[in-house]
């Protein structure tokens, strides 16, 4: 079922699994996958990938983009608009982003090269023609993404058509390191890369991804796939200058503020409530949730910010408006109050300020800013206050608008509760 969970009976029926079809977390969440959880295998189908090297480890030995055509690329973990949690791939920079939009023409394309050996097992438009997924399968339960690629060239320029017809096609094509298969102008390129081999154990529930994006524990750091000369000259141009250099997406601390969650009565990632599962009698997709304006309407996350760790984020998707109004600010944790990673049951309710969220570089046209860029505090927004539960949930109650902490003196029937 595409990674999502079911639950058979001896009837001969099924359902979909709910969080109380999960036996309990061990303290502190999981150290490697558990065995419930879908294996990778089981989220992209892979027919023929490549046999994998007797090191058990594949080697990227081919860039993504010539390094005269790579500029500053941004780190996975980023949190913005309708992404509230950390987003589980970064974006790579590309030159013609240098160029000012009007002035961009054909010529300005640049080629996507495959980085290793690879069965091209998926390839996707994103709602728009100039706005491609292509997934690669490389061997060694490890496969690579390439999101909103403009366009189709090179070995897979024959499938452009078909593509635009169809939307989605399976090729199944085995493509070389360093075969072209696609090209760029407008945008950078989303790149991630997944190993069945590896887990993110700063998830403290995994439940929360297999209902919606189960790829997500298995998200690697691609540059430690990459030929050594290749990793330094990627990481050269990341805009985070503090390792991990790609960043970090599972950034939940047990017991604390600090991670992911998602709004009480719903079923993770998937924005869907509970009662949409339980109640279902044909297959759910992933995607839009009837009703909402975004599927991460229900979404909530406390992390670091990606380019500097030092700054807490505030990103929810349900701000004013309980159908959905995603936005992120800095939560301000200055006056003795504790980072949200230190904020337990023992802390008691904590009241943060809520600030826009600026940056000391200027911006430059399309292309993203530069490495080790600074994050800076404007105008306060409103206010949060928090309080974690002795049951592992997660109360909130925002108040846009309002400017002082002091102000609040306890939660009212606007306070939601959330859960990993």
């Amino acid at each position: 079922m595409g990674g999502y969970l079911l639950v058979c009976s001896d009837a001969g029926t099924f359902r979909y699994a709910l969080p109380e079809d999960i036996p309990p977390a061990p303290p502190g969440g999981y150290s490697s996958r558990p065995e419930w959880y879908p294996r990778i295998d089981e989220v992209y189908h892979a027919t023929n990938p490549p046999p994998c090297p007797v090191t058990g480890r594949v080697t990227f030995t081919s860039p993504i983009v010539r390094a005269e055509d790579l500029i500053t690329s941004v780190p996975q973990g980023i949190m913005v608009g309708d992404h509230v949690t950390p987003i589980d791939h970064g974006y790579i920079g590309v030159r013609p982003l240098t160029i000012p939009r009007a002035a961009r023409t054909d010529a300005d394309y640049v080629p996507i090269y495959a980085p290793a050996d690879g069965d091209v097992i998926e390839i996707s438009t994103l709602g728009s023609p100039t706005s491609i997924r292509v997934v690669f399968a490389h061997g060694c339960d490890t496969y690579s993404t390439f999101m909103v690629v403009n366009r189709l060239s090179g070995a897979l320029a024959s499938l452009q058509d078909d593509l635009m017809t169809s939307g989605r096609l399976s090729p199944n094509l085995r493509l070389l390191a360093g075969e072209e298969f696609g090209e760029q102008r407008d945008n950078p390129i989303d790149f991630q890369v997944n190993d069945g081999a590896q887990w993110l154990a700063g998830f403290v529930s995994p439940f929360a991804y297999a209902e919606g994006e189960a790829w997500k524990p298995y998200t690697v750091d691609p540059w430690l796939y990459f030929a050594p000369d290749l990793e330094a000259l990627y990481e050269s141009k990341l805009q985070r200058t503090f390792d991990p250099r790609w960043g970090k997406i599972d950034q939940d601390v047990a017991g604390t503020a600090a991670g992911n969650w998602f709004l009480d009565g719903t079923v993770g990632y998937s924005g869907r409530t509970i009662d949409a599962f339980r109640s279902a009698t044909t297959s759910l997709q992933g995607g839009p949730v009837p009703g909402k304006n975004f599927s991460s309407w229900s979404h909530l996350a406390i992390a670091r910010h990606a380019v500097q760790p030092s700054v807490w984020i505030f990103s929810i998707g349900w701000w004013k408006d309980d159908n959905g109004d995603p936005g992120q600010w800095i939560l301000d944790v200055a006056d003795g109050k504790p980072e949200p990673s230190a904020l337990t049951p023992d802390s008691g309710v904590v009241v943060y300020r809520l600030q826009h969220v600026g940056t000391t570089a200027p911006p430059n046209g399309d292309a993203p800013m530069p490495p080790g860029y600074d994050v800076i505090p404007w105008a306060t927004e409103g206010i949060v206050a928090l309080q974690v539960n002795g049951d592992g949930t997660l109360a909130i109650e925002v108040v846009p608008d309002r400017q002082d902490p002091a102000s609040f003196t306890g939660f009212t029937s606007a306070r939601r509760i959330y859960r990993r």
